[in-house]
């Protein structure tokens, strides 16, 4: 059964009837016919001209005998008639409207390329790469926003940017408020060259959903919650295999696991002691431990039985997953490229970062790219805090984000601005032979903060605390055109949902792929975002003086 999702803007053109009874209420106009309809085109001029309705009369009221006069009712230029656009038909194949298909977002499931975004030429002459309607009755106020330079901002921790590419609806009434956001984070879509042209569509993909919502309690207080995910999706799939926490797909998953590549280092290298301690390793497959897939040991330092990283110096333990591996009794597989889950558990000690890497998880160059698993806190030199970690090896495949938000205005003086959001970064184990269902792991982190002011005049106070774990991100890996992933390379391959703009003008402080900055702002060479907006660099050091 294919699922459908459609978002579309059609400019629609209002069409003129003709009164049936307008003889009976002594409104006949001798210049509107009624009866069979025919086509004007295969009549005379003479017979067009005295028997039909005449373009200018009814499309602008002119009559060759009216006086002109442009004071109250302003002049309307001649608008060809081609330009009433396609007619569209409902499922059934009833006609309801003319217009223009300016902007076209679709995801189907199951299909090849099922997810298309189509930006009419339209899109940026006419609308200049902005569309916004709106509606309201009484206290309820609505507005669709569409466009590539949308700004936007849920919460100061989930999501803001001067630049946002995708679409935006808002609702808000007295009390309560919801916004909606939603883009293809890694091709929001280039506005077609031509009509014909056809919409820009992909199998394997990023998705990005959020929602924000708020209520007020009493007069002074504002309750908001918040959900933002950005996670890989697979069209060719059905909708219910595909997931909000990602699915690997296209080149993400074509090949199997075959060398797990393990690195450990000193976490704080330029204090030059207390480098990460290695005590011991093992490997799991599919929860079995298999001591023969032995690890090839490189770099470190020989301490007293123990390997330890400092500074520049790191350790890395290469397992060769396909020629080492071998079933034991039991076991349900028999083959390295049935393997369903893999596992690697250290005994680590001291100021310690472990990062990994696969042969499915490279650079351009399709050389190993890592990516931090576990981490120590805080900078330990005495092997306190010695521990066993074990982590289940998978590809991003989303990032969500959670939270919850509360703000009090002028109560006898007194504000508060506070948020809490967790963060989680899923991860799939990519086997080509398993298309859906992957195994699932993810890493958990949290942040907050919360502002309090009190005016009491003359005096003022003000005070704030915060805490941001140092695994929390706002970003995401974002495929290519062909489904390809550099891991090393930010610029190209990452999404944030928080832009760097601690100047908080127009311009992003970093530059990323899925920004069309060119096409926004055609005169502007200089890009990332290298000034201060004026009055905020005091010292004209090129930092803004606030964050």
């Amino acid at each position: 059964m294919k699922c459908k999702w459609v978002g579309s803007i059609l400019a629609v053109l209002l069409l003129q009837g003709t009164p049936g009874g307008a003889v009976e209420i002594g409104l006949f106009n001798p210049y509107i016919t009624d009866g069979a309809r025919i086509s004007p085109e295969t009549l005379v001029p003479t017979l067009r001209k005295w028997y039909l309705p005449q373009a200018l009369y009814s499309l602008y009221g002119w009559q060759g005998s009216g006086y002109t006069n442009y004071a109250r009712d302003q002049y309307r230029r001649y608008v060809r008639t081609e330009l009433e656009g396609d007619r569209y038909y409902d499922l059934y194949g009833n006609y309801f409207t003319k217009g223009w298909n300016i902007y076209n977002f679709t995801n189907e499931y199951p299909r090849d390329f099922g997810s298309g975004i189509w930006k009419d030429p339209n899109f940026s002459q006419w609308f200049n790469r902005l569309i916004v309607v709106s509606g309201a009755k009484g206290q309820f106020h609505t507005s669709l926003t569409i466009g590539e330079g949308i700004r936007t901002t849920m919460t100061p921790l989930t999501f803001s940017k001067p630049l946002f590419d995708g679409l935006q609806w808002d609702f808000q009434t007295d009390k309560y408020g919801v916004s909606i956001l939603a883009a293809r984070a890694d091709s929001p879509g280039r506005v077609a060259v031509a009509v014909d042209q056809g919409a820009a569509r992909q199998t394997t993909f990023t998705q990005l959903l959020g929602m924000n919502g708020s209520v007020g309690v009493g007069d002074f207080a504002t309750l908001g919650g918040t959900y933002l995910t950005s996670f890989h999706q697979n069209s060719a799939l059905s909708l219910d295999e595909n997931s909000l926490r990602g699915v690997l797909g296209g080149r993400l998953n074509a090949g199997n696991v075959q060398r797990l590549i393990v690195r450990l280092s000193d976490d704080s290298p330029e204090d030059g002691v207390g480098g990460a301690l290695l005590l011991r390793e093992r490997i799991f497959i599919n929860g079995v431990e298999h001591p023969e897939i032995d690890p090839i040991i490189e770099g470190g330092v020989a301490r007293e039985g123990l390997l330890e990283a400092s500074g520049s110096n790191t350790v890395t333990l290469t397992y060769n997953i396909e020629t080492d591996f071998r079933p034991g009794p039991g076991e349900e597989i028999t083959d390295f490229r049935e393997i369903e889950r893999i596992e690697v558990g250290l005994v680590v000690a001291n100021d310690y970062l472990v990062e990994v890497a696969s042969n499915l998880q490279t650079n351009a160059t399709l050389e190993p790219a890592f990516l931090p698993v576990a981490q120590a806190e805080g900078n330990v030199t005495d092997a306190s805090n010695q521990r066993f970690i074990r982590f289940q090896y998978g590809i991003p495949s989303s990032n969500e984000l959670r939270g919850v938000n509360l703000a009090i205005s002028d109560v006898g003086g007194f504000n508060l601005r506070s948020e809490y959001v967790s963060n989680r970064r899923n991860r799939r184990f990519p086997n080509q032979t398993i298309r859906s269902n992957q195994a699932l792991a993810h890493d958990a982190s949290e942040a907050y903060y919360a502002t309090a002011s009190q005016i009491t005049y003359p005096f003022f106070g003000y005070g704030e605390f915060f805490s941001v774990e140092p695994g929390y991100s706002t970003s995401m890996f974002i495929p290519d055109s062909q489904g390809f992933i550099d891991y090393e390379d930010e610029k190209n391959y990452l999404y944030e949902l928080i832009d760097d703009n601690d100047d908080q003008d127009r311009f992003p402080d970093w530059q990323r792929r899925a920004v069309n900055l060119s096409a926004l702002f055609p005169n502007q060479n200089q890009f990332p975002d290298r000034e201060v907006f004026p009055g905020l660099d005091e010292h004209q050091d090129f930092i803004s003086d606030f964050n």
